[in-house]
């Protein structure tokens, strides 16, 4: 218990004496919530036939044998929670090692779009949806991460989550491209997020989103659990990405404090 208490007073050391892109904001943890699921094998993921995989653990040694426990991991970049970086979709693009830390730190906003989500899979986050929540909780901050609810992590263990059809067509919610344009337009962010496995819509097949959002160099998270348990606006966010050269993207530890 000590060393948990010690650990705690001096992330909140590190944490408030850091300032977030302005000389007059302070990052708290007075409450710090995991945004991160567990990566199992269990875990659903886009189809991609050829292509994408569940996550495996492989025993690579045992305390018995070895006198050592390690495992070693099959996975692909966006598997679980996970990052993705502006060179997934855009060529010469941010890979996720080249994203600036301050880019990693930012205040994050929830816009709850759960009610028509629940009736529509295929429901979209809307410019109107931005303007509504920013009529209740003030303009988006700069450098904000702006993430879309829809209830979605309430499926994870049920087909629904991917939602496919007999048609092979994937059901889930999303950002609009018009929300992401407006976003990249009129407001300064360094990032958007989802609860569902791709923050474009399940029936986009060509992502569109994602190559407006990345062309601009900003990055994605999703999968992103918990969101229903932080403020919609007055958190910071921080994204905890592999440093792995190249990389398009990766399972990510993603917490909130405030």
């Amino acid at each position: 218990m000590k060393n948990i208490r010690l650990i705690f007073v001096l992330s909140t050391l590190l944490f408030t004496s850091c300032t977030n892109h302005s000389n007059d904001r302070t990052i708290r943890i007075d409450n710090i919530i995991d945004l991160t699921h567990t990566l199992t094998p269990e875990f659903p993921f886009i189809p991609v036939k050829k292509l994408t995989y569940p996550f495996e653990l492989i025993p690579m040694a045992t305390l018995k044998e070895n006198g050592v426990e390690a495992n070693s991991w099959k996975i692909h970049e966006h598997l679980g929670t996970h990052i993705d970086a502006p060179n997934h979709f855009i060529a010469n693009q941010k890979s996720v090692d080249q994203i600036d830390l301050k880019e990693l730190i930012v205040p994050v906003v929830v816009i709850d779009i759960e009610a028509k989500a629940s009736v529509d899979a295929d429901a979209e986050l809307t410019v109107d949806d931005i303007r509504s929540f920013e009529k209740q909780h003030g303009e988006i901050p700069d450098h904000a991460c702006v993430m879309m609810y829809s209830g979605w992590e309430k499926r994870l263990t049920d087909s629904s989550f991917v939602g496919l059809d007999d048609k092979l067509v994937k059901h889930y919610p999303g950002f609009s491209t018009d929300a992401i344009k407006f976003l990249l337009t009129n407001r300064n962010i360094s990032g958007i997020g989802v609860d569902v496995l791709s923050f474009d819509r399940g029936i986009d097949e060509n992502y569109v989103g994602h190559k407006v959002l990345f062309a601009a160099g900003k990055w994605g998270v999703e999968c992103v659990a918990n969101l229903s348990k932080i403020p919609k606006s007055g958190a910071t966010i921080i994204v905890g990405a592999p440093k792995v050269g190249k990389a398009t993207g990766g399972f990510s530890r993603i917490i909130a404090v405030w």
